[in-house]
């Protein structure tokens, strides 16, 4: 395994972000969102694997396969509350395997699923899962996610 390999993985409703109601996207897509990752890692020597996928098992798959190819974990497991359908059993299971091994794994979110009305009230994971969360700041979400990373990676 290399040093610094982040994989950025996306799930459902994510390819699209035109269709979401909230101001936070304006025009942003998901190309804009890759290419500030990009920079963002670049910045700190981090290799960046970035992905997408609607299908909800293909996704939970692709990380399952991966967990020893990567130092660290950026995800986002909807694009927005509407199009989550994330197995919860499944995805815990998942990330509990990657923390397990003492990988920093950070859920982001481009919208603010804590505003009011908002049916995606909460992260997928717990307080006591050791995943950290960033959200509500559309494409800045990712930017904060991977200086984080970077931090914990640099001091291991």
């Amino acid at each position: 395994m290399s040093n610094n390999k982040l994989l950025i993985i996306n799930g459902s409703g994510l390819s699209d972000l035109s269709n979401c109601d909230e101001t936070a996207y304006d025009d942003l897509t998901l190309d804009i969102v890759q290419q500030k990752c990009s920079e963002t890692c670049e910045s700190f020597s981090l290799e960046m694997d970035f992905r997408q996928n609607d299908d909800e098992a293909e996704l939970l798959s692709v990380l399952i396969e991966d967990i020893d190819n990567f130092d660290a974990f950026i995800i986002n497991p909807a694009g927005h509350s509407h199009a989550s359908s994330v197995d919860l059993d499944m995805y815990s299971a998942v990330i509990n395997k990657i923390t397990n091994q003492s990988k920093p794994v950070v859920e982001v979110r481009i919208e603010n699923i804590f505003k009011q009305g908002n049916k995606n009230s909460k992260p997928l994971q717990g307080p006591e899962s050791g995943v950290g969360f960033v959200g509500g700041l559309g494409m800045y979400s990712y930017v904060l996610a991977i200086k984080a990373i970077n931090k914990k990676l640099s001091n291991n």
